[in-house]
């Protein structure tokens, strides 16, 4: 386990890159401009795998396992003629750990494999480029997940929950070399619509869908940069927003603070969604051969609540329906996750 000392090392391993990235950009005065009408697209791809196996007889206890990670980085840029510069991103990531485990008998059967990285991150963006300080932009973005396995009885749904967002405002490049190297900032006005799934009953397959909307400030950085003498390729994504509003707010204000106590829920808990969240993703591949490559992926999240769990009243529209949903939608603290790899990675362009 990890810990906060280890924490603390990984940002500020992170801070240092940044710090480097920063430096090299201050030191690069030229700064090559799009071509007009040309298309700069990227695709990266890769699989890391963990793999090891035991004899029925071997001493120690160990047992066979397998665990693999998939990903995909796909984006394409053009800027036309009437100056709007469009570019559209594709993040992909899924992996699963595959464990064995001894039964009672002594024979060896595969547990559930269980889900390690989940990721659907599709956006597109539009730019007018006329030569001013800063662009007006527009943007969509849709954000899921392949598999949702927080059913407690075990039962999936697939792209689930799905967070829609709608953006315009201002942004400015600091660095653009088609898809090779960029650096965006924007900042403005976003939208976003939650709509996710949940099992009607305990048992069954039966589904339902509620939506909550929210909309707020962000302020949104994207990057790729090549760091550490060109060794390492930097994609990263900082992203603050602050909501202004949510639409199922009143719905808090019907249940009895007594239920919510009873549920471990605070009892100020429709003023988390309106606190803001900070989500900072950062994925370095460093190429050893053609096909060969060490991968680091770290994400750093604050997330107050998940305002895609909608709370859903009883009959009597004084209680939680779904309290375990609601309580597990609170995230006390920061989430963060690392993964590291060594695996076949291959970019087509």
């Amino acid at each position: 386990m990890y810990t906060r000392s280890r924490l603390r090392g990984v940002a500020l391993a992170l801070a240092l890159c940044a710090l480097q990235a920063t430096t090299a950009l201050a030191q690069d005065e030229e700064k090559p401009e799009m071509e007009v009408g040309r298309w700069y697209n990227s695709i990266e791809t890769g699989l890391n795998l963990t793999q090891s196996a035991y004899s029925d007889n071997w001493f120690g206890g160990e047992t066979n396992s397998l665990a693999w990670t998939a990903f995909v980085n796909a984006g394409a840029q053009r800027r036309f003629t009437n100056g709007i510069d469009w570019a559209s991103r594709l993040r992909l990531r899924f992996g699963q750990t595959h464990q064995q485990e001894k039964n009672a008998d002594g024979s060896r059967s595969w547990n559930r494999p269980q889900k390690s990285e989940d990721k659907i991150d599709l956006e597109t963006l539009a730019l007018l480029v006329k030569g001013w300080k800063v662009d007006p932009y527009l943007s969509g973005r849709w954000e899921s997940q392949f598999i949702d396995q927080s059913d407690p009885e075990g039962r999936d749904i697939l792209v689930n929950p799905s967070t829609f967002k709608e953006s315009a405002g201002i942004a400015r490049h600091f660095l653009q070399r088609g898809e090779e190297e960029f650096v965006l900032a924007r900042f403005g006005w976003t939208q976003r619509q939650n709509y996710r799934r949940y099992f009607l009953a305990p048992t069954g397959d039966a589904t339902d869908g509620k939506v909550a909307h929210d909309g707020g400030v962000e302020l949104q950085a994207d990057w790729r940069l090549k760091i550490l003498q060109d060794k390492v390729a930097w994609l990263g994504k900082f992203t603050v927003y602050q909501p202004i509003a949510w639409s199922e707010t009143e719905t808090f204000d019907k249940v009895s603070a007594d239920s919510l106590a009873a549920a471990g829920i605070a009892a100020d808990v429709k003023d988390f969604a309106t606190v803001v969240d900070a989500v900072w993703e950062n994925t370095f591949t460093t190429q050893v051969t053609k096909w060969i490559a060490f991968n680091i992926y770290v994400e750093f999240r604050y997330d107050k609540y998940d305002n895609s769990v909608v709370p859903i009243l009883n009959d009597a529209g004084d209680n939680l329906k779904n309290a375990e949903a609601v309580a597990d939608a609170v995230r006390k603290d920061v989430q963060w996750k690392q993964t590291f790899g060594i695996g076949i990675t291959y970019r087509f362009i």
